[in-house]
């Protein structure tokens, strides 16, 4: 009867821990999200952007009494310009953050907060079926929903892989998934899929690598880059002066820069690829006329050495 007994409780604790299994969760101190983003072209296109993006949750706060990890942004931006016979590569940096990220054990789910005034959105659900529409939408698409699930390993665990795609395509996007516990392929707090050719000006978004603790998983090359503010991409020299302003400008603006930039070359391009000025630095302080209002991107260079590349807004 003992023997019963113990068998009973041991089936009674074997489902009970079955059944309130949790989902892998990997939204942790120190994990680390690295995604690449690319823009698609078309025939004549010259202007092309891309991005690298780092996400790391460092640290927690609390807002309206619900526990958050704070995130931060790390963005390299590159615009290239192609432009007969060669090509033009500006770069800029962004650093955002923190924004928050809140994840719920009961509902498996994560919700995002951009800013503490703001309101939450939710981002992921890990209790989705198939055929239910995802929490982030593409923009391009109607309706992005389950296409199939299946179950892969990640860091020794089984997990389930969502498959999205739109409603109108009949065809499984490999590219475009959410891993249980993880988040998504092409965005963390966004959602940007890979596509069949749309035409020119459409972004996509893969991601990288995803690292946790000492654990790194990356779909493509096995590698996970760490992005500095300042990337080792394309070496941006940082120790000479140069300044820009008034930065928006009405029109007018100044570069000031130190000696040792003197007879440097500005470029100066408009937001579709067009070269629209392009100087020696002369003197230590050279004033610029913007015609026409928008963005624009400029580099300086000194003797085929890139020196800085930045972004200047003409309102």
């Amino acid at each position: 009867m003992d023997h019963l007994r113990l068998i009973t409780i041991l089936l009674f604790s074997l489902l009970t821990n079955l059944c309130f299994a949790q989902t892998p969760n990997y939204f942790a101190d120190g994990s680390r999200w690295v995604y690449h983003t690319h823009e698609s072209g078309e025939p004549g296109q010259q202007l092309f952007h891309s991005t690298d993006e780092q996400n790391i949750l460092h640290g927690d706060t609390l807002i309206s009494g619900l526990s958050y990890f704070k995130m931060y942004t790390t963005r390299h931006n590159i615009l290239n310009v192609y432009t007969f016979p060669g090509m033009l590569t500006f770069n800029s940096y962004d650093s955002i953050g923190p924004t928050f990220l809140r994840y719920d054990t009961l509902l498996k789910s994560v919700y995002y907060l951009p800013s503490i005034d703001s309101s939450e959105r939710l981002i992921y659900d890990f209790d989705l079926q198939l055929g239910d529409t995802t929490p982030m939408q593409s923009q391009h698409f109607p309706t992005t929903i389950i296409r199939s699930i299946d179950t892969v390993s990640l860091f020794g665990i089984a997990v389930k892989r969502f498959f999205l795609t739109d409603v109108s395509d009949p065809y499984i996007e490999f590219f475009n998934y959410v891993l249980e516990g993880m988040g998504g392929s092409n965005g963390l707090a966004y959602y940007q899929p890979e596509y069949g050719w749309l035409g020119g000006g459409v972004f996509s978004t893969a991601l990288r690598c995803f690292q946790y603790q000492d654990s790194i998983y990356a779909p493509y090359d096995g590698e996970c880059p760490f992005i500095d503010f300042i990337s080792a991409v394309d070496p941006v020299w940082t120790d000479q002066t140069l300044t820009i302003s008034p930065n928006p400008t009405q029109g007018l603006f100044v570069i000031t820069i130190g000696e040792e930039l003197l007879n440097a070359t500005c470029t100066i391009v408009n937001s579709i690829g067009q070269v629209t000025q392009s100087f020696k630095l002369t003197e230590l302080n050279s004033t610029g006329q913007l015609s026409t209002p928008g963005i624009y991107f400029w580099r300086v260079e000194q003797e085929g050495r890139l020196i800085r590349t930045g972004k200047i807004i003409c309102e």
